[in-house]
C-alpha cells in the first residue's frame, strides 16, 4: 500500500545521495574505496554508514522528499490475493520511521558488476486518506468509499540484487531484482462513510494479516523495481565512479 515509493525513496538515499546545497554526492570528502582492497564491502558499508545522518534532509534538486516524515501524495492500489480483492488509491500519505533504517549488508562483485543489499526498516508508522473498493470473501457485500486510516509496519526487509555497468567513468542501472518482506501490520480505519462495515474489515485485515501482506508485497515490488532503474540512474549521472572506487 505505502511501500512502493517509500522504498524507492529510502534505497535510492541510502546507495547515491546528493548534498543539498552543492548537489555534490555525500562521499565528497571521503576516502574513496580500493577496488582491490580485501574488505571493499566494509569500506562501502562504511561510506553509506557515515552519510547516513545527512540522507533526510531530501534533495529538492532532484525531487527526492525528505524521509522522515515522508509525504506520498498518492499510491494507486490494484490487488487480488485469495479471499480479498482491492482497487482504489491512497492519498495524502505520511509516514514515520525511515529514521531508524540500517543498511544490514552490501555485496559488491566488480568482476560481475553486481550490487547486493539488505536494508531493515525496524517501524513505520502511516496515516493516509483512501478511496477504495474492496471485496472480502467473509463479507456479503463489498466495502467502498473515501475515508482515512493510520497503522504502523513492523520490521521491513528490503533485498536487492542490481546489474550494473560503468560507462564514460559513471556506473548506471541495467535491471534489478527486488524482494520484500513485511513482518507486521496495524491498520485500522478512524474515519469512512460507513463505519459498521470498515470495522468488520479492520477486524478481518488484522487476523488475516498475512493475506494482506501477500496482497500487497508484488505491487510494491513492480512498482518499486520499475521506478528505481529510471530514477537511480538519473541520480547515478550526475556521479563519477571514482567518488566510491579507485584502482
Amino acid at each position: 500500500m505505502i511501500f512502493p515509493k517509500f522504498l524507492i525513496t529510502v534505497v535510492l538515499c541510502c546507495c547515491f545521495s546528493l548534498d543539498n546545497a552543492s548537489c555534490k554526492p555525500l562521499t565528497d570528502g571521503l576516502t574513496p574505496c580500493k577496488k582491490t582492497d580485501p574488505k571493499l564491502n566494509e569500506c562501502l558499508l562504511d561510506i553509506l554508514k557515515r552519510v547516513k545522518p545527512q540522507l533526510f534532509h531530501g534533495v529538492p534538486e532532484l525531487n527526492l522528499p525528505s524521509l522522515d516524515p515522508l509525504y506520498i501524495p498518492k499510491v494507486s492500489i490494484h490487488g487480488t490475493r485469495q479471499d480479498i480483492r482491492m482497487t482504489g488509491e491512497l492519498y495524502n500519505l505520511t509516514a514515520k520511521g525511515s529514521d531508524s533504517m540500517t543498511v544490514k549488508t552490501l555485496n559488491v562483485d566488480l568482476a560481475e558488476n553486481t550490487w547486493d543489499m539488505t536494508v531493515d526498516i525496524p517501524l513505520v508508522m502511516f496515516v493516509t486518506d483512501f478511496n477504495l473498493n474492496i471485496t472480502l470473501k467473509a463479507l456479503y457485500v463489498p466495502i467502498y468509499g473515501k475515508g482515512r486510516c493510520h497503522g504502523k509496519i513492523s520490521h521491513s526487509v528490503v533485498r536487492f540484487h542490481a546489474n550494473t555497468e560503468v560507462k564514460d567513468n559513471k556506473l548506471k542501472l541495467k535491471n534489478i531484482k527486488m524482494n520484500l518482506y513485511f513482518e507486521d501490520v496495524d491498520v485500522h480505519i478512524t474515519n469512512t462513510q460507513n463505519p459498521t462495515i470498515a470495522q468488520t474489515a479492520s477486524e478481518f485485515f488484522n487476523t488475516n494479516k498475512r493475506l494482506v501482506l501477500d496482497l500487497i508485497t508484488p505491487i510494491a515490488e513492480d512498482a518499486a523495481t520499475d521506478l528505481l532503474v529510471q530514477h537511480g540512474n538519473r541520480i547515478l549521472s550526475t556521479m563519477e565512479i571514482t567518488d566510491l572506487l579507485v584502482d
